[in-house]
């Protein structure tokens, strides 16, 4: 392994910013400040902002099963290009990540694969209990509430009770009310615009399953995380399970996430778009998309996540009730982000807060999500004043379109390291380069698992 060190950036410590130097050795930062130089690489990082690299928590790599759609080398090759350093894959593969022994065969996948970190979710059913209580060295466990992309469902009360009253780890949930859901399928069958989508799957129908969730989690004192959160309604629910938490005096803890999709995007979308932004949660309001602005900003909504869910775009042109929900993401969201910072809509800090910070805190990962001496040597540098426009062909995901294509953006990842190798690099000009076909990504540790 290369020893490297980065010269002269603005380093955004959780303690706060200062300029100087990095240097890496087997893998992790041994030293932050005016550092020597003992015959190391070195990148000029003069002007630019040296952050810890993004943890995108919430990804779909398709592998195994439905890898015409992406698989582990073309999902991190677009990871690091975004200036992503770690991701956490769902278990809505084919077959689904149910057992043990499929966990550890997708593990195979990715530590062959991988230019990025990973940890792998354990996926949830009616009736695997039993290997989920086996299942260990994941980041949690993964509840769909109700149908998603994929077969895994756990809908009945009495089967969330069991999982909730048995699985001490972290709980993640696709919160939306199954019943409901099917009851709205059939008033509103007769409509066939992609529009309907954020009617069938309404407000309500996420809200009642977010208090049944959190009901759940203060009843067992578990650690509960709310996936893609989208709507004024649930953060209210939200806010009254916190509330009770606290009333109760509760060991339990409830935190949640947001998409890039639902800040930037609300219904309006699906007049240029169509299918393509089909997804699940759907698009929604004007007023909710602010309403989760502020929620971010205000710290009722804990971090950033992409539900990175690629389909290609001959799958996504079919007809609403055919065309696959999901969109691509993972290489846009710190580009996005960035952007937002520099117009005035977030704060930089609080982006490195939400996109590193906060998903290792509450993911409990060792050594990783932050610039520090002993820590992983997981970096992104920035060029905040870069200006690019996105565009299709330079995404490096299978599907080969984003939703983004067209936006004009400030601020753009130009180096990604994981665990201390150069994985990409920008200039001023170019899409920027892959510079290893090595699997250079480990399975991260997660504390007490």
């Amino acid at each position: 392994m290369n020893d490297l060190i980065i010269r002269q950036a603005l380093i955004f410590t959780p303690e706060g910013r200062r300029e100087g130097d990095v240097r890496i050795k087997d893998g992790v930062i041994t030293e932050i400040g005016d550092v020597s130089s003992s015959g190391e690489e070195e990148i000029d990082a003069k002007g630019r902002w040296l952050w810890p690299g993004i943890i995108d928590a919430h990804v779909h790599f398709r592998e195994p099963g439905v890898t015409h759609k992406e698989d582990w080398r073309s999902g991190s090759r677009a990871a690091v290009s975004g200036g992503v350093t770690t991701v956490f894959d769902m278990p809505n593969t084919v077959p689904p990540m149910t057992t043990v022994e499929r966990l550890e065969e997708k593990r195979r996948l990715a530590d062959e694969k991988a230019l990025c970190n990973f940890g792998l979710f354990f996926g949830a059913g009616p009736d695997n209990l039993e290997e989920i209580l086996k299942a260990e060295g994941v980041p949690g466990l993964k509840i769909f509430m109700a149908d998603s992309t994929g077969d895994l469902l756990v809908d009945k009360r009495q089967d969330l009770e069991k999982i909730f009253a048995n699985y001490d780890g972290q709980i993640s949930v696709h919160a939306e009310n199954q019943v409901r859901m099917d009851q709205r399928e059939e008033m509103f069958a007769h409509r066939e615009d992609p529009a309907v989508h954020s009617e069938i799957r309404d407000d309500l129908m996420a809200a009642e399953a977010v208090a049944l969730a959190g009901t759940l989690a203060l009843i067992n004192e578990r650690r509960l995380h709310i996936l893609h959160m989208s709507t004024r309604a649930e953060l209210e629910a939200l806010e009254a399970i916190r509330e009770e938490i606290i009333a109760r005096d509760s060991k339990a803890r409830v935190t949640a996430e947001v998409c890039p999709h639902h800040l930037f995007m609300d219904v309006s979308a699906y007049t240029r778009w169509g299918t393509r932004v089909q997804m699940n949660p759907p698009l929604r309001s004007e007023e909710d998309r602010r309403a989760m602005w502020r929620a971010l900003n205000h710290g009722d909504v804990d971090m950033i996540a992409t539900d990175h869910a690629p389909h290609r775009p001959d799958e996504k042109a079919q007809p609403y009730r055919k065309a696959p929900s999901g969109v691509p993401g993972v290489e846009t969201s710190l580009p996005l982000m960035l952007d937002a910072s520099f117009r005035g809509m977030c704060e930089y800090d609080d982006v490195v807060e939400w996109m590193a910070h906060k998903p290792a805190e509450i993911y409990a990962l060792e050594k990783r999500g932050a610039i520090r001496e002993g820590y992983a040597a997981d970096l992104v540098l920035i060029d905040h004043r870069m200006s690019r426009t996105v565009t299709d062909d330079e995404q490096r995901s299978r599907c080969g379109w984003t939703p983004w294509a067209g936006r004009d953006l400030v601020g753009w990842p130009v180096l990604t390291v994981v665990n201390g190798h150069v994985v990409y690099r920008r200039d001023d000009r170019g899409p920027g380069q892959i510079t290893t076909d090595e699997a250079v990504g480990t399975e991260v540790a997660v504390v007490g698992s």
